[in-house]
C-alpha cells in the first residue's frame, strides 16, 4: 500500500471522528434545541479541518524529530 494512501486514511479517520462524530453526539446531547444547519455542520467542519491539521503537525514534528536525531547519531559517529 503506497504511503500517501495510508496517510490519507489517517486523516480521513481523524475528520470522521471529529467532523461527523463528536458533532453528531454534541447536537443529540444539547440540552437546547441545535439546528442541523448551520450548527451543527459548522462545528462539524471547523472540527474535523482543526484535527486533520493538528495530525499533520504532529506527523511532520515526527519525522522532523526522527531526521534531527539520524543526523545527531551520524554527527557522533560510531562508537
Amino acid at each position: 500500500m503506497p504511503q500517501s494512501l495510508t496517510e490519507m486514511r489517517v486523516y480521513a479517520r481523524a475528520f470522521l471522528i471529529a467532523g461527523v462524530i463528536i458533532p453528531i453526539v454534541l447536537h443529540v446531547i444539547a440540552p437546547a434545541s441545535m439546528p442541523w444547519w448551520p450548527d451543527t455542520v459548522s462545528i462539524g467542519l471547523a472540527f474535523g479541518v482543526a484535527t486533520v491539521l493538528i495530525v499533520s503537525k504532529y506527523r511532520m514534528d515526527r519525522a522532523m524529530n526522527r531526521r534531527l536525531w539520524k543526523a545527531l547519531k551520524t554527527l557522533v559517529g560510531p562508537n
